[in-house]
């Protein structure tokens, strides 16, 4: 039984789950398109996770400047989805990443998605 209105407040969703729901639709998403594309398991588990490395490794940037959980120091960075687009791009310009044609094609699909409206 609720005492007060304030007991029906939400709190926002965190920065870091933010992120992490972000990646994990996206990631999903992803591999469902390589998967549709009979793009090889291996290839398809070794592009999700330098893609989640990546990723994790700007979203723990985030974090640390905005005090984990501070959304009013959000506004310099990318949103999620820009974020994953742009370690996207990070895979598919690294000469040391071996891609197949069907997943670099792919891969360069998502690269055109972002539309310059998206970045501010």
């Amino acid at each position: 039984m609720m005492n007060s209105p304030n007991d029906m407040t939400r709190r926002p969703k965190s920065i870091h789950c933010h992120y992490r729901d972000s990646f994990i639709i996206n990631s999903d998403n992803l591999k469902s398109f390589l998967i549709n594309n009979s793009v090889p398991c291996v290839e398809l588990n070794n592009i999700v996770n330098l893609l989640s490395q990546y990723y994790n490794q700007k979203v723990d940037v985030i974090l640390e400047v905005c005090d984990d959980d501070n959304w009013a120091k959000l506004e310099s960075f990318s949103s999620p989805l820009i974020l994953f687009i742009c370690c996207i791009d990070r895979i598919v310009t690294n000469k040391e990443i071996i891609l197949s044609q069907k997943s670099k094609h792919i891969l360069q699909s998502f690269l055109r998605s972002l539309e310059s409206w998206m970045i501010w």
